[in-house]
């Protein structure tokens, strides 16, 4: 057993792992991820795998994969109600080469990713079932993506299978075992199910993307985006244009204030590239510092030029800023000149499919009419607060986007639903061995 101060080494098995490119394959990649980034000690146990990290070992049983012919061919004989001895042959090998890995590893915590409520090697099923029983120090948890019992006619499990040996392990509860779902009409499924298992019993922690690594961010963008977030974030705004004065990068300022007062906890992430030439614009630049502090504003504005300087080193100058990203980690583009040649970020947002907030001047009239929305030139910045806000209720994508970012981050859920549950199992741990 484990040093109670520290944390437990864990084990994630499927099927199958990476570079396989399967929903379930991508969120053990992504949960064995985010386990070592909290100092966890993780490995991942399938059939097929290949390694794609050095601090993340994988171990291949190639009898675990669905794809192995004996698996196969048992299989087979299963779906026609015959559990030959060749079935009994590959249980007991699965049963003992996995036994022997996680006592000669030390392994504490099992993951088990659809191998309790799937079909395709009910061998492994059965092996571990006996497992849990034979292993009562080591904490197994059923993470459950999928289920063979469904209503619908193409999953339903055929009753008389059901009711037969390694079928059945399917639809009864394993009393040493932690069930959780990715969704509420799973953890329904699987209640109608067993029939026994208590609601309490089974939690249920949404799958998640690490958006980051999804939208494809640079380091610098993934700092920029994390250090947005730590400050709270309902709402993004980006403007990418020099900081000079027909910008009007004041009334910008302003709108962010006037959002903020109702509420929303608001960023606005300005280019504003400085133009160290001329005295006037520099001047123009230092007046927007005031003014941010003026307004308060300090954590919701990041002027980017200056803060990718921070990344600049004796012998590499700073990044640039990668315009397309600032608009994927952006939920409008917010123009706000008063005078211009032509408009190029509203090609730029169109292109990236930002929503797009612009003042209302004859240039920016060419780029687009009815796919833009645009705001009179002697507005203040409180009624285009409320434009904006009234706008952006009535685009159910931007909702839907900023929906994901809230309840399906995998950091977020990582952080709040999955330690916590592998901290409870801990603590359960501590209390039995207290009492023996």
């Amino acid at each position: 057993m484990q040093n109670n101060n520290q944390k437990p080494k864990i084990a994630i098995f499927h099927y199958s792992g990476p570079p396989n490119t399967s929903g379930v394959d991508i969120i053990v990649r992504d949960q064995a991820r985010l386990f070592r980034l909290h100092g966890y000690k993780v490995e991942i146990v399938a059939g097929l795998i290949k390694q794609f990290r050095k601090d993340i070992p994988v171990h291949i049983i190639q009898k675990i994969s669905p794809r192995h012919p004996l698996v196969l061919s048992t299989l087979e004989e299963l779906e026609k109600g015959i559990v030959s001895s060749d079935f009994k042959k590959l249980e007991r090998s699965l049963f003992y080469s996995i036994k022997k890995y996680l006592i000669r590893n030390n392994i504490q915590i099992c993951i088990l990713h659809n191998l309790f409520t799937r079909s395709y090697n009910l061998a492994l099923t059965s092996a571990l079932a006996r497992l849990i029983k034979d292993l009562p120090h080591i904490r197994f948890i059923a993470w459950v993506h999928d289920v063979v019992f469904y209503n619908e006619p193409d999953t339903l499990l055929k009753h008389e299978l059901g009711n037969q040996y390694p079928w059945n392990l399917l639809v009864k509860p394993v009393p040493e075992l932690t069930y959780v779902c990715v969704s509420k009409f799973l953890k329904h499924n699987i209640l109608t199910a067993f029939n026994s298992l208590k609601h309490a019993e089974i939690t249920v922690i949404p799958n998640g993307r690490d958006i980051q690594k999804f939208l494809g961010l640079s380091p610098t963008m993934r700092t920029l985006y994390e250090d947005i977030h730590a400050l709270g974030c309902d709402l993004i705004a980006c403007l990418p244009v020099r900081a000079i004065p027909r910008k009007n990068l004041e009334l910008a300022l302003r709108i962010a204030r006037a959002i903020l007062n109702k509420g929303v906890k608001f960023k606005l992430l300005l280019t504003a590239n400085i133009d160290y030439k001329r005295e006037k614009n520099l001047n123009y630049y230092n007046h927007l510092k005031d003014l941010v502090q003026e307004l308060k504003l300090k954590k919701h504005v990041f002027f980017l030029e200056e803060y990718f300087e921070r990344f600049a080193t004796d012998k590499k100058p700073a990044p640039a800023i990668p315009i397309p990203e600032l608009f994927l980690i952006s939920d409008f583009l917010l123009f706000t000149s008063r005078v211009e040649g032509f408009g190029l970020p509203l090609i730029e947002a169109g292109l990236m499919r930002c929503p797009i907030f612009a003042a209302d001047i004859p240039p920016l009239r060419e780029i687009g009419t009815t796919n833009i929305n645009y705001f009179t030139r002697d507005a203040n910045a409180e009624q285009v607060a409320d434009y904006i806000l009234e706008n952006l209720k009535k685009m159910p994508q931007a909702y839907f986007y900023r929906k994901i970012i809230k309840k399906f981050s995998l950091h977020m859920i990582f952080k709040r639903r999955i330690l916590p549950l592998i901290e409870s199992i801990k603590s359960k741990e501590s209390s039995m061995l207290k009492q023996q």
